[in-house]
């Protein structure tokens, strides 16, 4: 193609908001996956050329890679920004190049324009939280920044003059050897980091810059998102898929182990039973690094894709190693440990509660039996699928498992489960109102990984579930006490004291009835040592505080995820990777709202006792 033919189709694709990639033999290559007002600029030349640098311009919606000195293409890149800034009121170009100044900072931010000064503020500050072991500094200038080897594309005065802003980024080629050879683990590293800030930066710039709405750039995923990322999301949530990880570690004999229990006088540890393993440990892990995630070069969906493949794997080696001592090294892994603070407030609650009057026994109650709990809980569904008609899914009751256990969006209850109707009212908010909801809020998401869960999602969903039993006001203090409870018994555990000595403790320390002492301890030492049920406390007080931050709660409905995700679902769902929550539970209706606005303005774990 020649320049004057390649100018001609650049501009016309730019004017119609048409995506292009254009190949300029032996120079470089111009790729716009969408129109944007952005331009991210990679100017090197082959013997130099950086793979981090070179794939996080691929990861741009609008890039230039230039490999040679070339004027023409350089006049060509002037025109192509200054037909931008027509369509969209202004242009920012931001271009990178590797520091030669090895006591320079790790990624130096440069500007010469002052009014783009919060811009790079804003990219410092998100540097710093993404990546804080990655030094970075703002560099002030009196022209505008570029790549040293290369000629400035405008001057000071016609940036300002034609509202074209630039940004330089000199990053330290820190993960490359002087041989040439390049550190894997930290090239990703500063490839993930800096890909995920540009976009947070891009987004930022069109809300402060331009007048444009930043949902007109969304992708279109048909259109616009390789097949791999899908295809890769597909194969990850088929391994998911293979197994139920809860139910392979929960023992199917726990009625028969109390009796067995009871009967020796609780001075012989109780032997439980598992289901017969459905899969081959090795098999998933050889299937999940078969999965080729470094060719995706969206660095926000590689990380999520390699943080999920990273806790399958941990979960296979807790399976292979279930009823071994190894089995809670791997859980540690997985579900982290108790902190001191966290063992605190548990003590704490329990000594309120034990000296609170609230807690007199009364008189008991008729209880619910399974059938007539499924029957609330179906109650609920109907109530939800009035918000959505895709919203559908079943209550089981089954004689394979005790208690209650929300499995891929089917809740099932144990044929010889009970439960008080004032209990019932806050175990279906718990179980369907949270627990379902969000497995169907995730699978209506493109990316099915956030019906499955991201790594570390269970302490913000438990503790969003326990949250909802407080606000229909169906979190009782007997309740609360056996959340702290579980977070002695994990300590006690961890500290290697066996069953049956975490079961007296719970019983003589903490005047728990035999049956529910049992019970907590069970569960935490199920498997081999499961530390998940310290997560509910946990959960709950940091979804206070994240509450008390005036913080967004229906956010936190649209899939399984965690708190520190949040600016990642804000990246997806502004890029059109997600979407908004389709159904919202019953205890973030206008009902409830007092009860929430209390919590916002004086919230406390303890004050959540009666």
């Amino acid at each position: 193609m020649r320049d004057d033919k390649r100018l001609n189709f650049i501009l016309g694709a730019i004017k119609a908001k048409e995506p292009f990639h254009v190949q300029v033999p032996n120079v470089g290559k111009l790729v716009f996956r969408k129109i944007v007002p952005f331009i991210f600029i990679y100017r090197t030349n082959i013997a130099g050329k950086d793979k981090m640098l070179s794939n996080l311009a691929k990861s741009q919606l609008a890039s230039v890679i230039i490999q040679e000195h070339d004027t023409e293409v350089e006049a060509l890149l002037r025109k192509l920004a200054l037909c931008i800034q027509e369509q969209f009121g202004s242009c920012l170009l931001v271009e990178v190049w590797n520091a030669a100044n090895e006591q320079a900072p790790d990624v130096e931010i440069q500007l010469g324009q002052k009014g783009i000064l919060p811009l790079a503020e804003y990219m410092l500050k998100n540097l710093k939280t993404e990546a804080s072991d990655i030094v970075t500094d703002i560099k002030k200038l009196k022209e505008v920044p570029c790549n040293p080897s290369f000629e400035r594309l405008f001057t000071l005065k016609e940036s300002m003059d034609k509202s074209i802003y630039t940004l330089g980024l000199s990053v330290q080629p820190s993960y490359r050897l002087s041989s040439g050879d390049y550190l894997p683990i930290l090239l990703r590293h500063y490839s993930e980091s800096l890909g995920k800030i540009l976009l947070r930066v891009f987004f930022e710039y069109v809300r402060l810059f331009t007048d444009q709405n930043p949902t007109k750039f969304r992708l279109n995923l048909k259109k616009e998102i390789t097949e791999n990322v899908f295809a890769i999301d597909k194969a990850l949530t088929a391994e998911s898929m293979r197994f139920d990880f809860l139910l392979l570690v929960t023992p199917i004999n726990v009625p028969e182990a109390w009796e067995s229990f009871k009967k020796a006088r609780f001075r012989k540890t109780p032997v439980f039973q598992y289901r017969p393993m459905p899969i081959d440990p090795d098999i998933v892990k050889r299937n999940l690094y078969n999965l080729r995630i470094e060719d995706i070069y969206d660095p926000t969906i590689a990380y999520l894709f390699r943080d999920k493949r990273r806790e399958l794997d941990e979960m296979m080696s807790m399976l292979a190693d279930r009823n071994t001592e190894d089995f809670m090294h791997g859980s540690l892994q997985v579900f982290g440990n108790v902190s001191d603070e966290l063992l605190q407030v548990a003590q704490s609650i329990l000594t309120v509660i034990a000296h609170n009057s609230a807690t007199q026994t009364v008189a008991p109650e008729r209880k619910l039996n399974a059938k007539e709990f499924a029957q609330l809980a179906r109650e609920e569904i109907a109530y939800l699928s009035e918000q959505s008609e895709d919203f559908k899914t079943t209550v089981r009751v089954r004689s394979d498992i005790s208690g209650v256990m929300v499995n891929r969006g089917v809740l099932n209850i144990g044929e010889d489960y009970q439960i008080s109707p004032e209990r019932a009212r806050a175990l279906v908010q718990h179980e369907v109102g949270t627990h379902i909801v969000t497995y169907f809020n995730g699978k209506a998401q493109p990316l099915q990984l956030f019906s499955l869960g991201v790594p570390g999602y269970e302490q913000l969903q438990e503790g969003l579930a326990v949250f909802a039993e407080y606000l229909i006001g169906g979190l009782s203090n007997q309740r609360l006490r056996i959340l702290a409870a579980r977070v002695i018994a994990v300590r006690n555990m961890l500290m290697g004291h066996s069953f049956i000595d975490t079961f007296f403790l719970l019983m003589e320390d903490y005047r728990f009835g035999e049956e529910t002492a049992f019970n907590i301890t069970m569960r935490v030492y199920r498997g081999g040592g499961l530390t998940k049920d310290a997560l509910y406390l946990q959960g709950l007080m940091e979804l206070i505080d994240y509450i008390k931050q005036g913080q967004n709660l229906s956010l936190l409905m649209v899939g399984k995820i965690r708190e520190d995700y949040i600016p990642v679902i804000q990246d997806l769902i502004q890029r059109g990777y997600m979407y908004a929550p389709l159904v919202r539970p019953r205890y973030l209706s206008e009902a409830y709202l007092p009860r929430l606005d209390s919590v916002r303005n004086e919230g406390s774990i303890f004050k959540m006792i009666q």
